[in-house]
């Protein structure tokens, strides 16, 4: 059945909305959770299947950003790797660029999304921004954007497309970027707490900083360590992050067309709970409580 109004059913899918699902007050985001629903469905349907029913629907007929995000944690996180051993950073700025999604495991994978609808006109910048901050680099389209991107994604950039399904194809495989990673750029990716951190694990003592100087001299000790070291400190820093994400996608209950989502959003233990609690709710009961 046709979506009467895709934009509004994926911008369902936002933090916005799960920041408010996992809040005392959620009044605000009710007609956006009524937009899960069909004409023709029952308010009695828990709303973690609601969300879930709807992402098929996107998946199927309208592949949002969101979709493509969701896809990748769920097959390349949680599906080629494990929540112990890979962790994702959603919107993540570099330079100029925001990656879509950075996946960390062993290393350190950027995954830009070109929907049908945005154009490559920036993407030459973008990987320009990327390879110096992550040692691979994938452009991920649409089956059917497949040739055209082959034409314009540049050679340091993998390609893989996103099926109707939702199931992810390399069609071009990326080439290690690890020469061009720079010790600047991998810094700024971690926030004053890590650089002190991986300052720590790697011999340094951050004890030893002056007041008000711990990040400039977290990062004289960063840039004299070598690159592939550095890196690695880097991978392991940020993997760390996102605890809430961890603690929400172990519980096999957790809707599966909410994992992007979940590291999009940070959020409190009793947030988390909060929030895990209202998926198991009847939509009916969500509604009424408002």
């Amino acid at each position: 059945m046709p979506i009467s109004n895709p934009p509004a059913l994926a911008a369902t899918f936002s933090p916005a909305v799960m920041k408010a699902l996992a809040s005392e007050n959620f009044g605000p985001v009710a007609a956006r959770v009524e937009r899960l629903l069909e004409p023709h469905e029952s308010d009695a349907k828990p709303l973690g299947q609601a969300f879930n029913d709807a992402h098929s629907r996107l998946l199927a007929s309208y592949q949002s950003e969101y979709s493509y995000k969701n896809q990748i944690v769920s097959k390349i996180v949680l599906g080629r790797h494990s929540l112990t051993t890979a962790s994702a950073l959603i919107e993540q700025p570099m330079s100029a660029s925001v990656a879509d999604v950075l996946v960390l495991n062993g290393t350190s994978t950027v995954y830009e999304v070109k929907t049908d609808l945005d154009s490559f006109a920036r993407l030459q910048a973008q990987v320009r921004d990327y390879i110096r901050h992550a040692e691979y680099v994938y452009v991920v389209v649409s089956e059917r954007r497949a040739s055209t991107a082959k034409k314009n994604v540049p050679e340091e950039a993998g390609i893989i497309t996103l099926r109707p399904r939702g199931n992810l194809s390399v069609i071009r495989p990326a080439p290690s970027n690890l020469a061009t990673l720079r010790h600047t750029d991998i810094f700024r990716l971690l926030r004053t707490g890590e650089a002190l951190s991986v300052m720590r694990a790697t011999g340094g003592d951050p004890q030893k900083s002056p007041s008000g100087h711990a990040r400039d001299v977290a990062y004289a000790h960063f840039r004299a360590l070598p690159l592939l070291q550095a890196h690695e400190a880097v991978v392991q820093a940020l993997k760390l992050r996102s605890t809430s994400a961890r603690a929400l996608l172990s519980d096999p209950g957790f809707p599966s067309s909410l994992r992007s989502l979940a590291y999009a959003t940070e959020l409190s233990v009793i947030g988390s709970n909060r929030l895990s609690n209202r998926l198991k709710l009847p939509i009916s009961a969500i509604l009424d409580s408002v």
